[in-house]
């Protein structure tokens, strides 16, 4: 509840209406009006004759009695473990930005706020929008990264920094930023455990140790192809040994998380085929990215699954934890549909017949 409606609940258990509360007062029942509505809050000095009026404490009247900030403790901390699993972003910056209203020197909720907004920026289409939405994100988490002892968060605050200064153009700034990142030890706490365990247990933590570090590695050759022209040789060999990599890991096809991974090097296998004006390769890779694509749906809605290859056959993926996503299958799908660089395709009757799957 605001302030306005905790007047308006506790007026009424007093029967009072509007009209005298507002002559108690001395001010105008307009004012009170505005106050229950929530235009406008009644002035500081106030406080007091309210609570004596109204009969309970200045806590209650502000909201601050310790059963009710428990409570909403409880459900910021509920909203914050859960806000990277949400698509509704809009909704969340609202929930964000009470929390820190109420909770301002909780810094991992600026952090939220910060990490929402960075999101938002992303779906503004009009520039300046974009750019002040960015702008703000930058705002929140700088607070976090100058004010917070907890190191783990001042280091997601100052990537998300780096983040919003890069994509939004200040790469200067950005690269301010990034010379102040932490340096991490060679040595990781997995390492650490691995020099302790034994068996089965160290088996397992080593593919998880391998499987983090592929996905490191793939993220490293992406960043070589996922915005550079088809033209440029070292996006290609990076898609290609990007592809090889997985493939050599994972021979048996029970890619699980990595099919997205293929997924999206065969969609670039595609765009390489259109640049050399192979109709026929490109094809072929669209139908290669599009079974990927149908894999990667498959293996969201299933749960705990374990890899089979023989590198990773104690790991396993919870897609339980995941949030909800669209099917990657029905946005490929969308693309062929609609990107003009698929034009050459249109008139092959292989193309028409993939638009059907």
């Amino acid at each position: 509840m605001t302030i306005g409606e905790r007047i308006k609940y506790f007026r009424k258990e007093n029967h009072l209406t509007q009209e005298q509360l507002a002559d108690y007062l001395h001010v105008s029942y307009q004012a009170v009006s505005k106050w229950e509505n929530g235009v406008s809050s009644p002035d500081l000095s106030l406080i007091a004759p309210l609570t004596d009026l109204l009969r309970i404490s200045a806590d209650e009247l502000l909201g601050l009695s310790q059963r009710v900030r428990d409570e909403r403790k409880a459900y910021f901390e509920a909203e914050y473990f859960e806000y990277w699993k949400k698509e509704d972003h809009e909704a969340d910056h609202a929930i964000a930005k009470r929390a820190v209203e109420e909770y301002p020197s909780e810094l991992k909720y600026w952090k939220w706020l910060g990490a929402v907004e960075y999101y938002i920026a992303f779906r503004r289409k009009e520039q300046t929008a974009f750019i002040e939405m960015m702008d703000s994100s930058i705002k929140h988490n700088l607070m976090v990264w100058e004010n917070s002892t907890d190191d783990a968060l001042r280091s997601e605050a100052l990537w998300t920094i780096i983040c919003a200064y890069r994509y939004s153009g200040r790469i200067s700034e950005a690269r301010k930023y990034a010379e102040r990142y932490p340096k991490r030890d060679s040595l990781s706490r997995e390492d650490a455990l691995a020099l302790c365990l034994e068996g089965e247990e160290l088996l397992s933590l080593r593919q998880k140790m391998l499987v983090e570090a592929l996905e490191n590695f793939c993220g490293k050759l992406g960043q070589f192809w996922l915005y550079e022209t088809t033209a440029d040789a070292r996006a290609r060999a990076a898609v290609y040994a990007e592809k090889s990599i997985i493939e050599a890991i994972i021979p048996d096809g029970n890619l699980l998380f990595f099919s997205w991974y293929l997924y999206r090097i065969h969609e670039k296998l595609v765009d390489f085929a259109l640049t050399d004006g192979d109709a026929d390769t490109a094809v072929m890779e669209l139908k290669k990215a599009y079974q990927y694509a149908k894999q990667c749906d498959l293996a969201r809605v299933s749960g705990k699954q374990y890899y089979t290859a023989p590198l990773l056959d104690r790991h396993f993926y919870d897609y339980s934890e995941c949030r909800e996503l669209c099917s990657e299958a029905d946005l490929l799908l969308e693309d062929l549909r609609k990107q003009k660089k698929y034009e050459p395709l249109r008139d092959r009757e292989d193309f028409k017949a993939l638009l059907q799957m």
